[in-house]
């Protein structure tokens, strides 16, 4: 009986011991776990930095449309914009993005998470020489991208030799203002205009 009672209190102990175990190893992974399945703190720092911490919304999102999901940028209490995740078609197939969205109107920064574009042209979109093209635009008018060197606030050159790739990252970015505008401010938008046909484009037609 005494060897019963000792056994089932080692039991007792372990199940215990693992119980807690398990909560802290809970607790320790919740945050990198939610992190990969958003957008993790270096490229929140990349595309808003003053943003801290994001935190999901209950806005509605379309399986056909192009942003696939949103969330709330805080810097500690105070909600300072919005980050998106779109897709977008580029040369050679789906490219993924993050978009983020100041609360004072203006495109803070946009961050490539995956694509499968030309290695040395259309893979160059993930550049930070070209990712920088995208920061503090306002969004008072959907971007342009262009083949000169830019002469208006809303117009961003493109990457020479991968004009569909380019163009994709310009419509990715004007779908994200034009969803903020819509379902954030509640504004009427205009159409996005087509940048550039994919069909029959060569990539290095710049």
């Amino acid at each position: 009986m005494k060897e019963n009672l000792k056994l089932g209190g080692i039991l007792l102990g372990i199940t215990l011991t693992a119980g807690v175990l398990l909560g802290v190893t809970n607790e320790l992974t919740k945050e990198a776990i939610l992190e990969n399945s958003k957008i993790n703190k270096e490229d929140l720092a990349v595309i808003m930095p003053k943003a801290t911490a994001i935190e999901d919304t209950d806005i509605k999102l379309s399986e056909e449309g192009p942003i696939k999901e949103a969330y709330k940028a805080k810097s500690g209490e105070n909600e300072i914009g919005y980050v998106f995740k779109v897709t977008t078609k580029g040369f050679h197939g789906p490219v993924d993005l993050f978009v983020a969205v100041s609360s004072e109107d203006k495109v803070t920064g946009m961050k490539v998470s995956s694509h499968s574009e030309t290695p040395g042209l259309g893979a160059r979109i993930e550049e930070e020489s070209f990712r920088s093209k995208f920061t503090d635009l306002p969004i008072n008018e959907l971007v342009e991208i262009v083949k000169t060197t830019p002469s208006k606030e809303n117009e961003v050159d493109g990457i020479s030799g991968a004009t569909v790739s380019s163009k994709a990252i310009g419509t990715a970015i004007n779908d994200t203002i034009n969803f903020y505008k819509e379902n954030i401010k509640g504004e009427e938008v205009e159409n996005i205009p087509e940048q550039d046909a994919t069909t029959g484009a060569s990539e290095g037609s710049w």
